[in-house]
């Protein structure tokens, strides 16, 4: 669902200079771009470009890697000829990973969707247009760059896996099938930027990320050829702008598609109805029936089209995949008495560019005046030089750099020169160097070494990097900080060196001097210094047991706090209500609430149990969606460590309001804006178990330390996680106190019937249980009926061990039971 809730906080345009080498990439978890099935029967084959079979199998053409799941090999192969056909057809200087989900769509008549899984500014990467935002694998390719971790894609792609595909190579698609390779090409067509952010809602229509729109929203205008993101003329909301979006006559216009179709413009599909995920982002349906065909909103039975088409790839050279970058790394302030300086950049251009235009725009004065000059070609390639003089010494020089190509488009390096330049200095230096460092918020008294790392960078060149430590108010200590490159800097302190004790602070301050004839420092902080505590552990234990009501300092909490809420009657470890979303504070792009029990635990051979009651009312991601997704969106973890806190990883997968019903009722029922305003109350509490087990994570005997993780993405949130009633232990009799005598399991191993009773054939009364597989799957719940024994029947279920969990109460008791037919 294409659904743009606005993070302002978490996003600002910035008005002054930008940082220049920083992409901040703003996650995408709204806006999302459909292929719905046609109900025709279309005979349209639509043969792939010339370009496929003259350069398939060739160096030289774009690359695209697909992360699978759920896909058959056939399948696959589909796939992989669908991106070989897009691989052609764009630039040679591209990589683009998709991450692919074989998985059931259940909105009705939906064959794939597909979305971008981050946004870049323009202004971030030296854009054409530089006050739009730009899917990440079109951001990628104008900043000559990865910006995202390739496994996290820079597409998602879903493919409905109840839909009758014909995945041949042939486009010989049968009357009752579609073909999977025409509506592939589909989807990542909208992947790479063929994507809107244009949005309904009541009698008000909207566009963009923070109402910054999209690049592909910039090019789309109305009728009589007004830009719908003109703000002069629509404001960004208004129902002027619901009625343009909804008009039926929205194009899309740019230099590129004009001069394929000799000034005409693109025919976008705006019905009078708003389709979130459809309109506009598709060409209009009756406009373009065959060899224009592929991007209309509806892919028809037999219809096989494997050429995007000179419409699409128009459009997305418009958009910019033909691109002109301005290669150029600023010379460095100096000392040195120079009388010029030398500027120096390349051009890199998918298209034909103006050689002897490509400029220098430079001021003395703060741009109050401004002169120019053509740069030259010494070789008469790519690489071009200016030499501008220096009037005097202490002089600032401001510069931008220019470029066109044969379409006029006028290229900009800073983009924004509105408000940014590049400078350099020539003069006595009484810069400071600058340093990034963020602090640790605790160390464990356990932990072994200790990491310190900075980013030091300075205008003319750093010389050295050091701590300045001490332990509570003893002696001063030195260590001395390493480069490693990009301007980072790190070194280590063996811990036990320092004799830590939980209430212990460690102290220390960064130093950092650069090489200026009279050498400038920075001291961070600025007065006095950083102070990490050094937190206690308890003693290792084999379990761990609480009702919360004493457990104040049990845990270790950001985020979290035992605490009894009016509307629960018992204790618990709470996180904040409402908890907060990073982009209400403008902390980036994630939060993560912690409570980490103070007490290691020895994981048995037998395995772990950790059970608690709790209530979890957090913001559930898209239907079907799995832990792990770009679209499972906040989330609850229990996570385990092994070093003590260096490195984490989850003892079950995450989960969110939508793992029982009544939990996503509560948050759906009161949603206020973006947000659930619903108040959790104990009505709600639900018993939650979890069963670790031997993997690559944890072997029989390790000491875990455990914490419980609340994480919130931008966009919203909803009241939050309480904790009750928390018990951690072996397997089996993992809680030792129950009042009822140790319960007996026979035939063990069995066929599959079995019976649960007492030694001495007392009623069992009314006891729950519930029956698990080895995986954590609850396969039964039920009741005892009150008799002497329970017989229980799994002779249906495979081979395999089984858990059973008994329930008095707060008391448990857990049995195993293998199965062998």
């Amino acid at each position: 669902m294409k659904n743009l809730l606005i993070f302002c906080a978490g996003l600002i345009f910035i008005t002054s200079a930008p940082g220049l080498d920083a992409q901040e990439l703003i996650k995408n978890s709204r806006i999302t771009s459909t292929c719905y099935a046609g109900n025709k029967v279309k005979r349209v084959y639509v043969p792939p470009p010339e370009e496929f079979y003259k350069k398939r199998g060739q160096k030289g053409g774009a690359s695209i890697t697909f992360y699978y799941t759920g896909f058959s090999a056939t399948g696959i192969t589909a796939m992989e000829y669908a991106a070989s056909i897009l691989e052609t057809m764009l630039p040679s200087d591209v990589h683009i990973t998709i991450v692919a989900t074989w998985k059931n769509i259940s909105t009705a008549g939906v064959l794939a969707n597909s979305t971008t899984t981050g946004f870049i500014g323009g202004w971030d990467i030296q854009a054409f247009k530089p006050s739009a935002i730009y899917p990440v694998a079109l951001a990628e390719k104008i900043a000559g760059k990865t910006l995202n971790e390739d496994s996290y894609g820079d597409i998602e792609l879903n493919v409905n896996n109840s839909v009758n595909w014909y995945l041949g190579t042939d486009g010989n698609v049968p009357p009752n099938k579609y073909d999977l390779i025409t509506v592939v090409i589909h989807e990542l067509i909208h992947g790479l930027g063929f994507l809107d952010s244009f949005f309904v809602q009541g009698s008000t229509g909207s566009y963009g990320v923070a109402t910054i729109p999209l690049i592909y929203d910039s090019f789309v205008e109305d009728f009589t050829g007004n830009n719908l993101t003109d703000t002069l003329l629509y404001a960004n909301p208004s129902s002027a702008l619901k009625t343009k979006i909804t008009s039926g006559s929205l194009y899309f216009d740019g230099p590129l598609l004009k001069n394929y179709t000799s000034g005409g413009r693109a025919r976008l599909y705006a019905p009078s109805t708003y389709d979130a995920g459809s309109s506009i982002a598709h060409l209009d349906e009756y406009t373009y029936p065959t060899s224009n065909a592929l991007m209309t909103p509806y892919i028809d039975l037999r219809e096989a089209i494997h050429n995007p088409g000179n419409f699409t790839m128009s459009i997305l050279a418009d958009l910019g995949w033909i691109n002109t970058r301005i290669i150029h790394e600023p010379p460095k302030d100096t000392e040195a008495p120079l009388s010029n300086i030398t500027i120096s950049a390349s051009i890199k251009s998918d298209t034909i560019y103006d050689h002897n235009k490509v400029g220098v725009v430079y001021s003395y004065d703060d741009f109050i005046s401004s002169n120019s000059v053509y740069m030259t070609s010494p070789l008469s390639d790519n690489n071009y030089t200016a030499t501008i003089a220096i009037p005097s010494y202490d002089t600032k020089l401001d510069y931008y750099l220019t470029a066109k190509d044969c379409f006029s488009r006028s290229y900009r390096s800073p983009s924004t020169i509105e408000d940014s330049y590049y400078s350099v200095f020539i003069g006595t230096d009484t810069v400071k160097p600058v340093i990034v460092h963020v602090s640790q918020d605790y160390y464990l008294e356990m932990i072994d070494t200790i990491k310190f790392d900075a980013i030091v960078t300075d205008n003319i060149e750093v010389d050295t990097v050091y701590i300045e430590y001490k332990v509570n108010e003893g002696s001063l200590n030195y260590l001395g900080l390493k480069p490693d490159g990009d301007n980072g800097y790190h070194n280590f302190i063996k811990a036990k060196t320092l004799s830590l004790n939980g209430g212990d602070s460690l102290q220390y301050r960064i130093i950092a001097f650069d090489k200026a004839a009279s050498p400038n420092q920075k001291v961070l902080p600025s007065s006095g210094y950083f102070a990490v505590n050094i937190e206690r552990i308890d003693p290792v234990a084999e379990n761990y047991v609480t009702d919360f009501s004493d457990a104040q300092d049990d845990f270790l909490n950001n985020g979290f706090i035992v605490s009894k809420p009016a509307n629960f009657s018992d204790y618990g470890l709470h996180t904040l209500h409402p908890y907060v979303s990073p982009g209400e504070i403008g902390t980036g792009d994630s939060i993560g609430y912690t409570a980490l029990l103070r007490t290691p635990v020895i994981f048995d051979a037998k395995g772990m149990i950790i059970s608690y009651m709790e209530v979890v009312l957090v913001e559930p991601g898209e239907t079907g969606s799995v832990f792990g997704s770009t679209d499972f969106y906040d989330y609850v973890i229990v996570e385990g460590s092994k070093n003590f806190g260096k490195t984490w990883f989850h003892l079950a997968d995450g989960y969110d309001s939508r793992r029982k019903d009544k939990w996503l009722t509560a948050y759906n029922s009161a949603i206020t804006g973006n947000n659930s305003t619903y108040v959790g109350n104990e009505s709600l509490l639900m018993r939650h178990t979890i069963y670790p087990k031997v993997s690559s994570d944890i072997s029989a005997g390790d000491t875990l330390m455990i914490r419980f993780r609340l994480f919130s993405d931008p966009y919203a949130n909803g009241w939050g996680w309480v904790i009750e009633d928390l018990h951690i232990g072996p397997f089996i009799n993992s809680i030792q106190d129950v009042s009822y005598q140790p319960l007996v399991i026979y035939p063990d191993p069995g066929d599959g019937h079995f019976t649960i009773k007492q030694p001495d054939n007392i009623s069992l009364k009314q006891i729950s249980y519930k029956i698990f597989s080895s995986t954590g799957a609850c396969l039964i719940t039920g009741k005892t009926d009150g008799s002497g024994e329970l017989k229980i029947d799994i002779s249906s279920y495979p081979s395999a061990l089984y858990f059973i969990i008994l329930y008095k109460g707060n008391e448990i008791q857990t049995l195993k039971y293998n199965l062998i037919k």
